[in-house]
């Protein structure tokens, strides 16, 4: 997105993932979020992407296990996206710090140059909004 058109507009810009702050002002709205997930991890049946070193603070995506096959069937392996650029889309609630909970694999977009495969989540159906 090259800032053009309705996402000239601050109403639909894509958020940075290391902005925290501003992110978690943003609860219980429905946001674009970009950034390189720093690490992984595995707890209580959810898999969280977290986008920075402190769990307890940073942007984090939390997927439900049981929603992790529909990922890995659209090719998308959440415990293999340390390292990954994403754009997430979803509601901000705030767990610690702010959080999207993904439950449908079209959330989660694997930006190309976030270091490796481009394998993206599938494209919006027809009278959709393309991004």
């Amino acid at each position: 997105m090259k800032g053009e058109g309705v996402w000239d507009s601050w109403a639909y810009r894509v958020l940075a993932a290391d902005n925290v702050e501003r992110l978690g002002r943003l609860t219980r709205g429905y946001q674009l979020v970009e950034g390189v997930v720093a690490q992984v991890g595995e707890a209580s049946g959810r898999i969280y992407l977290n986008f920075d070193k402190d769990w307890r603070r940073d942007f984090t995506v939390l997927i439900e296990r049981k929603d992790g096959e529909s990922f890995k069937a659209a090719g998308i392996d959440p415990k293999a996206l340390a390292g990954k650029k994403l754009r997430v889309r979803g509601w901000i609630e705030r767990r610690n710090g702010p959080m999207i909970h993904a439950t449908h694999v079209e959330q989660v977009e694997i930006l190309p140059d976030g270091g490796g495969s481009s394998r993206q989540a599938p494209e919006a159906p027809t009278g959709g909004i393309a991004l």
